[in-house]
C-alpha cells in the first residue's frame, strides 16, 4: 500500500510539473511566434490551440464551454496583440507582458476562491481593454465597442457564475453593454501613459474600466449577499478607492500622449 501511494504521489508530482513546464512552453512560444513573424495571428493561434479541449465534447456543448473560457481567452490573445504592439525587436515590455502571462497561466488562472475569480475578471478586463484600445489605432472603432461588450459579458459572468445557482443572462448582456458604451465615450478623448523604461503603454481607458468592474463586482455581490439589498460598508471602500485613482489621473496625469 505505501509503494502504491508513493507512486501515485509521483505521478501527481510528475504531472504537476509537467503542466507546470507546458504553461511556460505557452507563454515563452507566444511571444517568440509573435515576434519571429511579425504579426499577432501566429500567437493567437497558438493561444487558440491551447484551448482545444473547449471543443473536444459534443458540438452542443461548445458554447457553454466557450463562455466558460472566455476570460482566459480574453487575457491570452490580448497578452499576443499587447507583446505585437510593443515593437517588432525583443525588449524588456515583452519580457515583462511573457511573464505575466506566466504568472497567469501558472499561478493566477488555476485558482477558484472568490478573491481569485475577480483578480481574474480584473485581468481580463485592463489587458482586453489595453490590447482593444491600441487596435482601434489600426482599425475601426466599432472593434473597441464589440471588444469591451465581450469583455464585459466574460468579466461579470465569471465572476457571478462561481457558485451561484442563478440566471445571470441579463445582468451579464447589460454589463457588456456598459462597458462598451463607456468605451465609445471615453474613444473621443484616448489618453496613454507610457512608461519609457520599460517600452510599455498603458491606455487611461483600461484603468477607468478595471476601476468600474471592480466596483461593479463588489456592489452586484452585496446586492447577492444581502436579499436585493447593497449595504454601505461592502462598496464605501471601493468607490473611494476608485474615485481617488481617477481623480489623480484626470488632475495630473491627463495630458494626452497621442489621441487615437
Amino acid at each position: 500500500m505505501a509503494d502504491f501511494i508513493n507512486a501515485r504521489r509521483g505521478r501527481n508530482a510528475l504531472s504537476a510539473a509537467t503542466h507546470v513546464a507546458l504553461n511556460l512552453i505557452l507563454a515563452a512560444a507566444s511571444t517568440a511566434l509573435t515576434l519571429i513573424s511579425g504579426s499577432w495571428i501566429l500567437g493567437v493561434i497558438l493561444v487558440l490551440l491551447s484551448k482545444w479541449r473547449v471543443v473536444a465534447v459534443r458540438p452542443r456543448y461548445w458554447w457553454l464551454n466557450i463562455k466558460s473560457s472566455l476570460v482566459d481567452l480574453i487575457v491570452g490573445m490580448s497578452l499576443v496583440l499587447l507583446v505585437y504592439y510593443a515593437g517588432a525587436e525583443l525588449n524588456v515590455g515583452h519580457i515583462i507582458l511573457t511573464i505575466i502571462y506566466a504568472l497567469w497561466l501558472v499561478a493566477i488562472k488555476p485558482r477558484s476562491s472568490e478573491m481569485m475569480t475577480e483578480i481574474q475578471s480584473l485581468f481580463a478586463v485592463f489587458f482586453g481593454t489595453a490590447a482593444a484600445t491600441f487596435a482601434v489605432a489600426k482599425f475601426d472603432p466599432l472593434i473597441l465597442v464589440i471588444a469591451s461588450f465581450v469583455i464585459g459579458y466574460g468579466a461579470i459572468r465569471h465572476v457571478l457564475i462561481q457558485g451561484e445557482d442563478r440566471d445571470f443572462s441579463l445582468v451579464t448582456f447589460v454589463s457588456g453593454l456598459l462597458m462598451a458604451e463607456i468605451s465609445w465615450v471615453l474613444y473621443h478623448w484616448m489618453i496613454v501613459y507610457s512608461l519609457d523604461a520599460v517600452n510599455l503603454v498603458v491606455p487611461q481607458l483600461a484603468i477607468v474600466q478595471t476601476l468600474l468592474a471592480f466596483v461593479s463586482f463588489k456592489g452586484y455581490k452585496s446586492v447577492l449577499r444581502h436579499d436585493g439589498k447593497m449595504r454601505v460598508a461592502d462598496v464605501v471602500m471601493p468607490i473611494l478607492f476608485s474615485v481617488a485613482v481617477m481623480v489623480v489621473m484626470v488632475l495630473f496625469f491627463s495630458k494626452p500622449i497621442f489621441n487615437v
